[in-house]
């Protein structure tokens, strides 16, 4: 949430106290207690959504990292694995399918990367028998296959994860502008009827409304005031 989205989701909350604290005196007040309900149902949607937008993501860009680079020396190993057998046989077709560099594969979109990984492990399969001796076995076999599936799962990870901020920053929006009309166009108005019979409660509402510019650590700005 943005900076003025905050400070209003402050006020929507200290118009849902002041309402709870004063909650017997328009009990009989069916429209006001409704609307009261509403308000009440869009604070708590506000907090879901504000839970999801602001989710931290650094944990799955950090597992990816290390998945990759775990990626990139497993695929280096199969590699010189596999060109050593094909120099050893003088199998030149091999030789070249298997030569990768470094910097070419750190700076591989993960997808290539990905491909990449799936020959090298598919090449190694076939000659798995011939690339024993070059420390390349079944343990390795299977500790490359669960890599490459590692990986490949967490290439969308981060991708759903912002999509999902996005559309709860889109509720969010939502939900702001329908509390937004529910105060103007119906609770300011109902609350009219408590102004003489009930100044306190009238009067804490008033202000309850009022949207707090908070500066940082708890200092306030300034306040915008509900219009008369």
């Amino acid at each position: 949430m943005n900076k003025n989205q905050i400070n209003k989701s402050r006020m929507y909350g200290s118009v849902d106290l002041v309402l709870d604290n004063h909650a017997s005196i328009f009990d009989k007040q069916e429209a006001l207690k409704n609307a009261h309900l509403r308000l009440k149902n869009g604070v708590i949607q506000i907090g879901q959504y504000r839970q999801v937008q602001e989710a931290n993501t650094s944990g799955l860009t950090k597992n990816k990292t290390q998945l990759r680079n775990s990626a990139v020396a497993g695929i280096l190993h199969f590699s010189a694995a596999l060109r050593s057998y094909a120099t050893l046989v003088k199998n030149e077709e091999l030789k070249v399918k298997t030569t990768y560099r470094e910097s070419d594969l750190k700076k591989a979109p993960d997808p290539i990367l990905l491909d990449i990984g799936i020959l090298l492990f598919g090449l190694a399969n076939q000659y798995k028998d011939e690339i024993a001796k070059f420390f390349v076995g079944e343990t390795e076999l299977k500790e490359m296959e669960s890599l490459l599936t590692s990986f490949k799962l967490s290439i969308p990870q981060r991708r759903a994860a912002t999509s999902t901020s996005k559309v709860s920053t889109l509720n969010i929006h939502e939900v702001f502008k329908s509390l937004d009309q529910l105060l103007k166009e119906e609770m300011d108005v109902l609350v009219l009827l408590f102004r003489t019979t009930q100044p306190d409660f009238y009067n804490a509402y008033r202000n309850a409304r009022r949207i707090v510019d908070y500066a940082g650590r708890g200092k306030e700005k300034a306040a915008t005031a509900l219009p008369c």
